[in-house]
């Protein structure tokens, strides 16, 4: 039985890809870096971020949006969130961007480039 326990946690160590998440408040909060796990092919963006950040969403139509990060909220038509993965921008709603090898995610709030 030990030896299955252990297996199955060496399994689940070798799937686990290691990240490391870099929030900016973009205030006088300091910045959050942390670094986890996750499983590739499996977990999206927007799961990683609610691993390690107290996070709202609202439902825009079809999309998902961030609205809120470690009460850090978005500003209708000014700020908003937004993410780049391995240091570039990424063209998909958090939640349909599965991770597949990646090792860096970061969250900004910024002005929004249309309003």
């Amino acid at each position: 039985m030990k030896i299955i326990s252990v297996l199955i946690l060496l399994c689940a160590y070798i799937s686990a890809n290691n990240i490391e998440i870099t929030i900016i408040y973009g205030n006088d909060m300091p910045d959050k870096v942390v670094n986890t796990t996750y499983d590739e092919g499996a977990t999206t963006a927007l799961d990683l971020l609610k691993q390690v950040s107290d996070v709202v969403t609202a439902k825009k139509g079809r999309f998902t949006f961030v609205r809120s990060i470690d009460g850090v909220e978005w500003n209708e038509q000014k700020f908003g969130w937004f993410y780049l993965m391995d240091g570039k921008s990424v063209k998909k709603m958090a939640e349909n961007y599965v991770l597949k090898n990646e090792k860096s995610m970061m969250w900004v709030y910024k002005v929004e480039a249309c309003y």
